[in-house]
């Protein structure tokens, strides 16, 4: 950091009396011809520059201030001060001015007095006015305030990744003015250089040689530029995590980030940084760092397919391996909802560290291929056919064993599944006693498949035995011949014996159960659950004639999202105010913004409306709020009555399928309506086909 001319002016005084004798602010203010006021004014500044030079300077109340120093160290701290003044910079050039502002305020720890500089620089109020208004456009473009407050000082606000870009730039523009940029590499003067002098040249160091390292065991190939970039930004973001300062949400979807090839180099860099520097976990930091890497040249002209975006559909890609792995092994997951959420979790990254040749090390390897043989195997073609589908790299044997025991999870759930046994709870009115009953069985059954819950005047052992359930866990006495239980809603310990007497028997029942016994034939359809789908599908005729999307202008805010969302669907002034009131009462109630999306969700319930819609602006450009992006907003009504019990389910199944299927959020955020809405109806009609096979007792496939 700089120094003021008082500043300096101070450390001399106190070089000049001994360590036993404190110097007052009187004799200070007095010898200066200053206020002690301005003395006080000066003191953190003196602290701050001292402890930066590792001199001990010790201010003790009503008694003075002392350079706790011995008479050699004092001498070297008076050498320093005229080496200081002797190589200081020249402020004269505008340019040069603006640039150790722009750097002080960067890296000042907290709000600088405007004397500061005027003090320093030896200018005037006018010219530091100026000089900042100049550099307000230079923080803007990294989205950052120059905040100029009265009676606090000069400081900036913005978030955390904005800062680090800034800084990164700030230090990479200077360093690559150097002649000879190569020499950086080895780090001999970088302490002496102004841009990075803030940062403690043992993180630098060590940055250097994990950069080196990695650079020879991954095969990257950085330019001289593209090497002092990322040096200057690791070495900055360690600093700053250090200081407590983190990336705490990059709104960045890791999902999209994973399967490229700098995610894996990220991974690699984070994994030495934590362990030289004694760093935390934090999967946001290696998110943005990836992103860092993706603006860096990092691969060499022979893997160029590196250095372009290949598309995968990690979703499709997912599903191929588990098809391919369930074939050979004769065995259905297609019912096994978990299991393409898990292996595409570790697909992902995996795929990364292939395209980037990055091994990963399973020390359980050899454990996997001798004790789960039968499914290795499996596992080992179906990534073979991976490869070949998707040209991609052989899989090695490591990733493999890790795909084998997604796996073998798999196949334990299938066997507790087939030994669970599912029971409804009922209790007077299925709302009350029932869904305390439930929470306490979850916590005491962890493998009680609980269907649902449901009022004892509710109870038809037809439909019971349609939905194949085993038990009736109740908290009332019921007239019925189907098998059932008493207990409290609290369970007791007799509740407890009863119940493990129970699950104990129809356990040992359902295991001698003859497996080709003739299912029993489920209950006759009814009226009602035509009247059901006939609505459901009128619904979903209605809605998906009920689309409507928009491209807004620019917009400032929130509030000029909800008044533009409440003006899609409206016709009139009138509906336009009603639909406002609604969106705007929802947005009050909680944050409607959606990560996933990266818009906003705006909906609600209207008695003013017959059938539900649903719409989409996109924004352009993106608003950003509390370092967020957003994108766009969708906008959905319901109408308010009777009907709600198909169209909220059915509203809800739309951000389902927006977040399950890529290629329809993809038609959302590109405003292709047609697409979009050919996209959604295939969503809704496989909806409404598993609605009906519920309704009609029949297997979901």
């Amino acid at each position: 950091m700089l120094l003021t001319g008082r500043a300096e002016d101070i450390i001399r005084i106190l070089i000049r009396f001994p360590q036993d004798n404190p110097v007052t602010t009187a004799i200070i203010s007095e010898e200066l011809n200053i206020s002690s006021r301005s003395v006080q004014r000066e003191l953190p500044g003196v602290e701050q520059w001292l402890a930066a030079e590792g001199y001990q300077f010790v201010r003790k109340r009503s008694v003075g201030l002392i350079l706790d120093e011995p008479d050699s160290r004092k001498q070297e701290l008076l050498a320093l001060l005229n080496l200081s003044k002797s190589t200081a910079v020249t402020v004269d050039d505008r340019r040069d001015r603006q640039l150790i502002l722009r750097h002080e305020i960067l890296f000042a720890p907290e709000p600088v007095k405007s004397y500061y500089f005027t003090e320093k620089l030896g200018i005037s109020d006018g010219t530091l006015t100026n000089d900042l208004n100049q550099l307000d456009g230079w923080f803007e473009k990294y989205h950052l305030n120059l905040i100029r407050r009265q009676g606090l000082g000069i400081f900036l606000e913005g978030s955390e990744i904005s800062r680090r870009q800034a800084v990164t730039s700030h230090i990479g523009s200077q360093l690559s003015q150097r002649k000879n940029s190569s020499s950086m590499r080895s780090l001999d003067s970088s302490r002496q250089s102004i841009c990075i002098s803030e940062i403690p040249m043992q993180i630098t160091a060590s940055v250097t040689q994990i950069l080196t390292d990695g650079e020879q065991q991954l095969q990257l190939h950085l330019s001289d530029n593209g090497y002092l970039q990322l040096l200057a930004y690791i070495s900055y973001s360690v600093h700053r995590i250090q200081q407590g300062f983190i990336i705490e949400d990059a709104d960045i979807s890791a999902s999209d980030l994973s399967i490229e090839p700098e995610f894996a180099v990220a991974e690699y860099l984070m994994k030495q940084l934590r362990h030289r520097f004694t760093l935390p976990i934090i999967e946001s930091e290696t998110e943005y760092l990836t992103v860092f890497l993706t603006g860096v040249r990092i691969w060499p002209a022979s893997r160029r397919d590196l250095t372009t975006k290949r598309d995968f559909d990690i979703h499709q890609l997912t599903l191929s391996v588990i098809k391919n792995v369930g074939d050979n092994l004769k065995i259905d997951f297609s019912d096994d909802s978990n299991l393409p959420a898990e292996l595409g979790s570790h697909l992902q990254p995996a795929i990364g560290r292939l395209r980037a040749g990055i091994p990963i090390e399973n020390p359980l390897l050899k454990d996997f291929q001798t004790n789960y043989k039968d499914i290795y195997h499996a596992c080992e073609t179906g990534c073979a056919s991976l490869s070949e589908m998707y040209e991609l790299p052989v899989f090695p044997a490591s990733e493999i064993g890790f795909i084998t025991i997604y796996f073998v999870m798999a196949l334990d759930r299938k066997a507790k599944l087939n030994r669970r046994i599912s029971v409804i709870i009922v209790c007077p009115t299925g709302i009350g006693s029932s869904r305390l009953l439930a929470e306490n069985l979850k916590k005491e059954y962890h493998d009680l498949d609980i269907r649902g819950t449901m009022s004892a005047f509710d109870v038809d052992a037809e439909k019971l035995t349609a939905q194949s359930i085993d038990l009736i866990i109740s908290t009332v006495k019921l007239d019925t011949s189907y098998r059932w239980i008493r207990v409290n809603p609290i369970l007791a310990k007799q509740d407890k014996m009863l119940l493990d007497s129970k699950i104990k028997l129809i356990l040992s029942q359902k295991q001698n159960q003859d497996k080709h016994v003739k299912a029993i034939p489920a209950a006759p359809l009814s009226k009602k659950d035509v009247d059901y789908l006939a609505a459901l599908g009128s619904e979903i005729y209605h809605l998906l004639g009920n689309i409507r999307f928009g491209r807004a202008p620019v917009l400032q805010n929130r509030e000029d999202i909800i008044v533009c969302a409440a003006s899609l669907f409206a016709d009139t002034p009138e509906m336009e105010q009603h639909f406002y009131e609604i969106i705007k009462k929802r947005d009050r109630l909680a944050d409607t913004y959606m990560k996933p999306f990266h818009s906003l969700f705006l909906h609600g319930r209207s008695p003013d409306i017959s059938h539900p819609c649903f719409g989409y602006i996109h924004l352009e450009p993106p608003i950003y709020e509390n370092g967020r992006i957003i994108l766009g907003t969708i906008v959905s009504f319901i109408p308010e009555g009777e009907n709600n019990e198909i169209t909220a389910p059915l509203a809800s199944e739309i951000v389902g399928a927006l977040l399950e299927e890529p290629e329809l959020l993809s038609a959302l955020r590109a405003v292709n309506d047609e697409l979009f809405t050919s996209l959604l109806e295939v969503s809704l009609l496989k909806y409404y086909k598993n609605c009906a096979a519920s309704v009609l007792g029949l297997p979901n496939k």
